[in-house]
C-alpha cells in the first residue's frame, strides 16, 4: 500500500498536478495516523485484558484465603462460646457452695481452660500481590483498601486471645497447682475443644494406676476468692473475644460479597 502511494506521489509530482498530489499526500498521512491509532487501541485492549486476568486471579486467590479464614473464625466462635459456658458453670458453683459439683464434673469443666487457641491469619494472596506490585494492575482500589484494613485489624483478635492466655498462666494455673492432679481420668478431657485429638492423652494418664489414696479437695479451689476473680476476668475477656470474632465474621461476609459482585 505504501509503495502504491509512493509511486502515485512521484507520478503526480512529475506531471505537476499539485492539487491531486496534496490530496494523495494528506490521504497517506491520514492512513498512517489511523493505522497508528488502531495499533494503540489494540495494544490498549490487550493490556486491559491482561490486567483483567491478573485481577481475576488475584481475587480468586483472595477468596480461597477468606474461605479458610471463615472456617477458622467459625472454630474460634465455637471454642470461645463453649469456654464462656464452662466459666459460667464454674462461677455458678463458686457462688452457690451448697451445690455439690463433684470432682469428676469439676475436672471436666476446668480442664478445657488450660487449652489456648492458635490464631493464624490467612493473607498469603494479599501479601504476595502487595510485595510483587500486582496492585498496580487492579482497578478495584477500594476493595484493596478494605482488604488491607481487614488484615490489619486481625491484631485485635490476636491481642484478645493473648490476654486470655496470660490470665490463664498468671491466675488459673498457679491456683490449680495447689491441687493434686490425681483426679484426672479418661473422661476428664471430654469437654476439651482442640484441633488435635487429646483423648489419647487422658487415656494414657488414667492408665497409670495411682496408689497414693489422695483425697481431692476441689472445693478449696471453688471457695478461694482468687477463683472467682479469675473466672470473672476470663469471662470478660472471652466475651470480648466472641464480640470481635462475630464482628470479623460480618466484615468477612461483606468482603466476600463485594468480591463476587465486583464489575
Amino acid at each position: 500500500m505504501l509503495r502504491f502511494f509512493s509511486k502515485m506521489r512521484y507520478r503526480l509530482a512529475a506531471e505537476n498536478r499539485i492539487a491531486k498530489y496534496l490530496r494523495y499526500a494528506i490521504g497517506e498521512i491520514l492512513l498512517v495516523v489511523i493505522g497508528i491509532l488502531i495499533a494503540l487501541q489494540v495494544n490498549n485492549w490487550n493490556e486491559q485484558r491482561k490486567g483483567r486476568i491478573v485481577e481475576n486471579n488475584f481475587f480468586e486467590d483472595v477468596m480461597e484465603d477468606l474461605k479458610k479464614d471463615q472456617e477458622r473464625l467459625n472454630y474460634y466462635e465455637l471454642f470461645y462460646t463453649k469456654r464462656f459456658e464452662y466459666l459460667d458453670t464454674l462461677l455458678t458453683y463458686v457462688r452457690n457452695p451448697q451445690k455439690n459439683m463433684g470432682v469428676d464434673k469439676f475436672a471436666q469443666y476446668t480442664e478445657p481452660l488450660y487449652y489456648p487457641v492458635n490464631s493464624p491469619s490467612y493473607s498469603t494472596a494479599f501479601e504476595s500481590a502487595k510485595s510483587s506490585g500486582t496492585f498496580n494492575d487492579i482497578k478495584a482500589k477500594d476493595l484493596i483498601k478494605e482488604l488491607s484494613q481487614y488484615y490489619s485489624d486481625f491484631v485485635q483478635i490476636q491481642n484478645t486471645f493473648g490476654s486470655i492466655t496470660r490470665i490463664v498462666e498468671n491466675q488459673f494455673e498457679p491456683l490449680m497447682y495447689t491441687l493434686s492432679s490425681g483426679y484426672t481420668n479418661k473422661e476428664t478431657g471430654i469437654l476439651v475443644i482442640n484441633e488435635e485429638n487429646v483423648q489419647a492423652f487422658y487415656y494414657k494418664v488414667a492408665s497409670v494406676k495411682d496408689n497414693r489414696n489422695i483425697t481431692i479437695d476441689y472445693q478449696q479451689i471453688l471457695d478461694n476468692p482468687r477463683m472467682e476473680s479469675y473466672l470473672i476476668g476470663d469471662m470478660g475477656r472471652t466475651f470480648s473475644a466472641i464480640g470481635k470474632i462475630k464482628s470479623r465474621q460480618e466484615k468477612l461476609k461483606e468482603l466476600m460479597q463485594k468480591i463476587r459482585n465486583r464489575d
